[in-house]
């Protein structure tokens, strides 16, 4: 069952709109807005909050229209980029103010600050000020503040983008294991694929105000729906293609594809970089083992994106460097490479 639902939603800001969103988000589980800057994904989760005035549409939480209910009477949290902590209040009464507004009685206040500072590792911090906080520590005290309200759903606005490399992965899998242990709904947004595909189930890209893909993250990331999708998830090799069942057909080169892989109309081919392996000397009998030239090496520490030209076609693969040095590649050396044909993704786009 979704706890949040969002029906043909529509926003017009200045300059901007939010056309004909719709979202189905099941119940305790790690949901990601995901799309380039000025897509609409912080703008959407602000309208979900309450915070924006819609044109037109319809917000339902555990079946609850509350479209049109202020912020604080919808049973939502939100934990921005900046945290938004007072100031002049210590950590303890940033947690509490919430609960005081709401009318918590004193002891159910300390019971509940409790657990959130139990849980999140924070007992320590609770007398000092925001001002001699670290940043994943403020993180954490935005995402007390909200947990002691017990929303039915938090949504977190880029939490970790500000953060240091080694706070940043902290916060992460503290926010995996709450998500897990309080079993509650999280809905984030975020650029940064790493971080999506280590705490999401399900996704939705935006482009333009409008949702062009949604579903399982591993879905999304492995077939995309159309070339700014591909583009947009990190897949390089997107060519238009004349597809036959079993098969796709770029300029001269042929490439089989998976059973069942054939969605009417489809006209496109996207390939993830990652999927192109070296043919080795003991390699399987892979149907599409092809021959081709290195055209370019663009070393990136640990792996190299390598480009190759298979008649005429540009595919571009990911290689580690030990991949590199044990075959000797470098531009201009003529390789064979395999390609699985369950790796071959088709989509129809319209021109």
């Amino acid at each position: 069952m979704s706890v949040l639902k969002i029906e043909n939603l529509n926003l017009d800001v200045p300059g901007f709109s939010l056309k004909d969103i719709n979202l189905d988000i099941p119940g305790e589980t790690f949901f990601a807005l995901i799309g380039p800057t000025g897509s609409g994904k912080s703008l959407l989760l602000e309208t979900i909050m309450g915070l924006m005035p819609i044109k037109s549409g319809r917000v339902y939480l555990d079946g609850k229209d509350i479209t049109f209910l202020p912020p604080e009477e919808r049973d939502l949290g939100i934990v921005y980029q900046d945290c938004a902590l007072f100031p002049h209040l210590t950590v303890k009464k940033n947690i509490e103010y919430g609960l005081k507004y709401h009318g918590v009685d004193e002891s159910e206040r300390e019971r509940r600050i409790e657990f959130v500072a139990k849980n999140l590792d924070m007992e320590h911090l609770l007398p000092r000020y925001p001002g001699n906080l670290s940043g994943g520590e403020k993180q954490r005290v935005a995402l007390s503040r909200v947990l002691v309200l017990r929303p039915k759903a938090i949504l977190l606005d880029e939490p970790l983008s500000s953060l240091d490399p080694a706070i940043r992965e902290e916060i992460r899998d503290l926010l995996k294991k709450l998500q897990k242990k309080l079993r509650i709904t999280f809905l984030i947004v975020s650029h940064d694929f790493s971080e999506i595909l280590y705490l999401a189930e399900s996704a939705a890209i935006m482009h333009g105000g409008k949702i062009v893909q949604q579903g399982a993250v591993e879905h999304i990331f492995n077939k995309p729906n159309s070339r700014f999708v591909a583009n947009f998830v990190g897949i390089k090799n997107v060519f238009p293609a004349k597809v036959a069942p079993g098969k796709a057909v770029l300029n001269d080169l042929e490439l089989f594809t998976g059973p069942g892989n054939y969605p009417a109309g489809s006209n496109h081919v996207s390939i993830r970089p990652e999927e192109i392996t070296i043919a080795g000397k003991n390699s399987g009998n892979c149907k599409n083992r092809l021959e081709g030239r290195v055209v370019k090496l663009t070393c990136h520490g640990f792996y190299y994106n390598v480009l190759v030209d298979v008649k005429g076609v540009p595919i571009e693969a990911v290689w580690t460097a030990r991949d590199i040095s044990e075959y000797g590649i470098s531009p201009g050396k003529e390789i064979k490479i395999e390609l699985r044909p369950e790796a071959v993704h088709l989509f129809r786009e319209d021109s």
